[in-house]
């Protein structure tokens, strides 16, 4: 029987098992089990053995596991290369492979759910994101690719500024992020907030049910993606809808969608996104709608 698991530290609230089974279900995988695996760091080394030596089918990893992971496997796929993080980890050609699918779950929330692919948008003005993790290093290489994209259309998008507390992981972030984009320190970031068209929150504050600096004078027409899920963390997106919010989500699109991915890598078979979206109770686009498939449509294991 197939065992694939979600690692993270801790692990109190995951909707993956919910994600995956739905998929393995879609696709006929009846002997397929998803589990949640709280995992210390200090055993995460061990949990990938188990993936290497054949006892999971492969592990999907959260906090704080996924730059860690990136210096256990034996190689590093695109584009977790570039990040130096993981958030799936699977066997290939008989070596441990690190992923990164956050890549592309952050390009279908950004796109499609702040309609940051719209030639509507204008593009121009302030966009702030808080966090220096792996979630974050995942959203600023999706920027980057958005705003090549937007480039090539002849249509502006505007410089990142990456708030966080540690200015080296901040700088390192940026440095991800295109053209223009900055590190920005933490102290400012109330103000920046503040002025921000585009607020993407990438760091734990939501999680804790904390308030992020600026929450409370958020600009009418902004548009707010906040990568944590779940009741607690719906602080952020509610203000953005009481100020006026262009465009307000949290956290579970963009996991729906990097989960899809993971099922590719992990399970070798294409999710049925429809299924794994109605598992979690997400609304997702009818087909052929702009953005109904994350990051464009998945392709083979290992892409």
């Amino acid at each position: 029987m197939p065992v694939a698991a979600v690692l993270g530290w801790p692990l109190a609230h995951t909707l993956s098992p919910a994600l995956h089974q739905a998929a393995y279900r879609a696709a006929g995988l009846d002997g397929w089990v998803y589990q949640a695996r709280p995992t210390r760091p200090e055993e995460l080394a061990a949990a990938l053995d188990e993936v290497r030596s054949g006892a999971l089918a492969g592990v999907n990893l959260t906090t704080p596991h996924k730059q860690p992971a990136a210096e256990l496997v034996d190689v590093l796929e695109r584009p977790a290369d570039r990040l130096g993080a993981v958030n799936t980890v699977f066997m290939g050609e008989g070596r441990l492979v690190g992923g990164n699918t956050d890549v592309a779950g952050a390009v279908w929330a950004l796109g499609s759910q702040l309609a940051l692919r719209d030639d509507r948008w204008a593009g121009d003005g302030p966009a702030v994101l808080l966090g220096t993790g792996g979630v974050a290093l995942a959203v600023a290489f999706a920027w980057s690719r958005l705003a090549r994209a937007r480039r090539h259309q002849g249509l502006p998008m505007a410089p990142l500024q990456v708030a966080g507390r540690d200015g080296a992981k901040a700088a390192e972030v940026a440095g991800l992020a295109g053209p223009g984009a900055q590190a920005v320190d933490w102290a400012g970031a109330a103000e920046l907030v503040a002025a921000a068209d585009v607020l993407v929150q990438a760091t734990t504050l939501t999680a804790r049910g904390e308030p992020v600096p600026g929450q409370d004078r958020l600009r009418p027409g902004i548009r707010v993606l906040d990568c944590n899920y779940g009741p607690a963390s719906q602080g952020l997106v509610t203000a953005a809808r009481a100020a006026g919010a262009a465009a307000a989500a949290d956290g579970l699109g963009m996991l729906c969608a990097q989960a899809a991915g993971a099922v590719v890598k992990i399970a070798r078979v294409r999710p049925d996104l429809d299924a794994m979206a109605a598992a979690v109770g997400l609304p997702w686009p009818a087909p052929g709608s702009p953005g109904d498939h994350p990051g464009g449509p998945p392709g083979p294991p290992g892409a």
